[in-house]
């Protein structure tokens, strides 16, 4: 059976590609897309938010790649 995982944050050990938020299925092994190469932790990586809501536009995102509104910009509530 395949398993279903996500991952924010990683970059490649090799090449240095970068990936803000990913999913996928199979192994649980992240390797780059280009080069196949390790993926590890980026520590300088994008902010990444998931099941956020925007109180001043009153929209919801499943995920997005910062911690504030794109439309108007404000933080999402905590």
């Amino acid at each position: 059976m395949n398993k279903a995982s996500s991952f924010f944050g990683y970059k490649c050990s090799k090449c240095n590609t970068k990936i803000d938020i990913a999913a996928m299925a199979g192994s649980g092994e992240y390797l780059c897309p280009n080069c196949k190469g390790e993926m590890i932790p980026d520590e300088q990586g994008q902010i990444s938010s998931a099941n956020v809501h925007c109180s001043n536009c009153n929209i919801n995102f499943g995920l997005i790649n910062s911690d504030k509104c794109p439309n108007c910009g404000k933080p999402f509530a905590t």
